[in-house]
């Protein structure tokens, strides 16, 4: 199971209205020869050495778009913006997110926790959370977002791909991630791909990773069989039949060029498509690009969009106006 994470915008927060848009392509094994013909494809026909989205025609992201909408891919997307999150709010949440971070150390501390790399991770978080000058704003929201939209994508892929079709995949997770710097991580990489098993791990007892039923029962679906265990913890508790999340993430999150992934340049315009439906409601094309990714896009709450925030801050209903015409069902033209 392949699943490509890409962005749309800048996410510089300045004073003029922006929105910036963060795509998961979930892409069984069995689909990941399929969309790199089609890449390979489109690429010698419009004489384009990768899909990168800015650099295309409405008109081929509305094709790019309608070969996603006709595949077995699945999507998610999350998008945010200037009204949503101001620089003030950046800084508050950063200082609020150290701040946490110290108590999660100390109380680590007071209950006997020995771990030398526990405790050395706990530090270097606490600097990176509250010091812009360790990560840039940008750079740091992008991280925080996708520390929630890879464990949404993750669950997801557990949900659509549930069918006895679907059984003879590896069920093992490739996450593969847009690489900023050709050879080096860039800082928001770095605090993301290290931070996101302790973020997991450290999640509530009522935010399990679900998966259906059935998978339980013989045959026992690959995926039981490879990543449960009948005993872990979860913050400092044990817990019954939980599942390895060191297994799942065993390759690490991968920061890759893209042109040498054909996931992440669909994964681009699908970004891209979200944010430009967003800032452009009244050009047709994007909005039916939009529209043929929007069944894909559908999250468990049957929303075709993930808006975020920061913790604390609630979105006025004129904040979220914008984004009304790409919650739900295709529009009529």
């Amino acid at each position: 199971m392949h699943l490509f994470f890409d962005e749309s915008g800048d996410y510089a927060f300045g004073e003029a209205f922006d929105c910036y848009a963060q795509a998961a392509l979930i892409c069984p094994d069995e689909c990941l020869s399929g969309i790199e013909a089609f890449v390979e494809d489109r690429c010698a026909r419009w004489a384009m050495k990768e899909l990168h989205a800015t650099e295309m025609t409405d008109a081929q992201i509305v094709e790019v778009c309608e070969f996603i909408g006709t595949s077995d891919l699945q999507l998610l997307a999350n998008v945010t913006d200037t009204v949503l999150i101001t620089g003030a709010d950046i800084e508050r949440y950063r200082l609020d997110q150290a701040a946490t971070l110290k108590r999660n150390l100390d109380w680590y501390k007071a209950k006997g926790g020995a771990s030398e790399e526990i405790e050395q991770w706990l530090l270097r978080a606490i600097k990176r959370a509250g010091l812009d000058a360790q990560i840039r704003h940008g750079e740091f929201i992008q991280a925080t977002f996708m520390l929630e939209l890879i464990p949404a994508a993750l669950q997801k892929s557990l949900i659509f791909y549930l069918g006895d079709r679907w059984r003879a995949d590896s069920w093992d997770f490739r996450f593969v991630l847009d690489a900023k710097l050709p050879n080096k991580m860039a800082a928001g990489e770095k605090f993301l791909s290290q931070s996101i098993l302790p973020t997991l791990g450290s999640r509530p007892k009522t935010r399990p990773m679900a998966v259906v039923d059935i998978w339980k029962e013989p045959p026992v679906h690959p995926f039981v069989e490879k990543y449960s265990a009948e005993h872990g913890r979860v913050r400092g508790e044990d817990v019954e039949g939980v599942f390895e999340l060191n297994e799942i993430f065993k390759s690490g999150l991968e920061f890759v060029d893209s042109k040498r992934a054909a996931g992440l340049q669909l994964a681009d315009a699908v970004a891209y498509t979200v944010r430009r439906a967003v800032l452009d409601p009244d050009n047709d094309d994007i909005q039916r690009a939009y529209d043929h990714l929007r069944p894909k896009l559908r999250t468990e709450d049957a929303r075709s969009l993930m808006i975020s925030t920061l913790s604390g801050r609630q979105p006025s209903k004129d904040s979220l106006e914008i984004y009304r015409p790409l919650y739900g069902v295709q529009r009529a033209y």
